[in-house]
């Protein structure tokens, strides 16, 4: 008994020589929430002896991240501060230089990316019992960003479709549709779902034709998108495919009839032209009506005087 009273006492006589102290780090407030643009502070304070080797860390993890695989933004030591993170030049040390029990940080211009876990430790050799670090959960309010619209599945009467709207904010937004122009928001065969953002159109008919808007909200403002959409009966659907695909062979036609006239009229000027053409007279020629002893003669005559011509060339 008496040697677990001594084990117990021990601690507490070298703290009050000075030999140990504990750190103790405190969080006011484990959750901060702020808007987006504005300030915040996310408080932490501590208790300890500070020396020449006492140090100030601020970690953050993004979004859902573990708070252990934090990238570090804010480093004091020996007088000197360190901003390694992205949000450098939003961030600053409360009180500066953080050595007197106060070590809250101050972010401005909140944004969206901003969202996360925090680490405040302290660190104070030879100081290392107690607790030395705490953990802040920050929420950036933002508006919805504007939001998506589109159709899905096929506009045919009596056929099922949707549409559908999509956005990003915090609080997370909800969806309200309505048919513009139309008495009342939706129509009977309509189903809205304000959590997805979809809407479902059953048994479709010309009535629900027309323009849809899509408004995401929440606690800081709205957004809106808006998507057309034209219902068409079956025949109408066949008549408008048939006319495109009429399209398709008429324009096919022409360009088979256009390259028919291109590679003909390119093989007509390729045929060579005949040396002595069936309608041209030669000047040597005998006439048929001229007796056969006379066209001898004359031949016999033609034939010498052709050749007394070639031998004057030869010469």
């Amino acid at each position: 008994m008496f040697q677990k009273c001594l084990l117990l006492l021990i601690p507490g006589l070298l703290s009050q020589r000075g030999l140990v102290q504990t750190v103790t780090v405190t969080i006011p407030e484990n959750v901060v929430v702020g808007k987006a643009g504005t300030s915040v502070t996310l408080p932490c304070t501590y208790s300890t002896t500070v020396n020449s080797q006492f140090n100030l860390e601020w970690k953050f993890a993004a979004g859902t991240t573990p708070a252990a695989t934090g990238q570090q933004i804010y480093y004091y030591t020996s007088g000197n501060s360190y901003k390694p993170g992205t949000q450098a030049y939003r961030l600053s040390v409360v009180q500066n230089p953080p050595t007197s029990g106060v070590a809250s940080i101050q972010i401005n211009n909140l944004a969206w990316s901003d969202n996360g876990t925090y680490v405040c430790a302290v660190n104070n050799p030879p100081d290392f019992s107690g607790i030395g670090s705490g953990i802040i959960q920050l929420s950036v309010l933002v508006p919805p960003t504007s939001p998506t619209c589109q159709s899905k599945g096929n506009t045919l009467m009596g056929q099922e479709g949707s549409l559908t709207c999509s956005s990003t904010g915090n609080p997370t937004p909800i969806y309200s549709w309505s048919l513009v122009g139309s008495k009342t928001p939706l129509l009977p065969g309509m189903m809205e779902n304000q959590v997805t953002g979809s809407l479902i159109l059953t048994n479709m008919s010309q009535a629900m034709s027309g323009t849809y808007l899509c408004t995401a909200s929440n606690e800081l403002g709205q957004a809106t998108c808006q998507v057309t959409i034209a219902v068409s009966s079956v025949s109408e659907a066949g008549t408008i495919a048939g006319a495109v695909v009429g399209v398709i062979l008429a324009l096919i036609l022409v360009a088979a009839i256009v390259f028919y006239l291109l590679f003909y009229r390119k093989k007509r000027k390729s045929v060579p032209a005949a040396d002595h053409p069936g309608n041209d007279i030669r000047e040597d020629a005998v006439s048929p009506m001229v007796p056969e002893e006379q066209r001898r003669s004359v031949n016999s005559y033609n034939s010498h005087g052709s050749r007394g011509r070639n031998q004057n060339r030869v010469v």
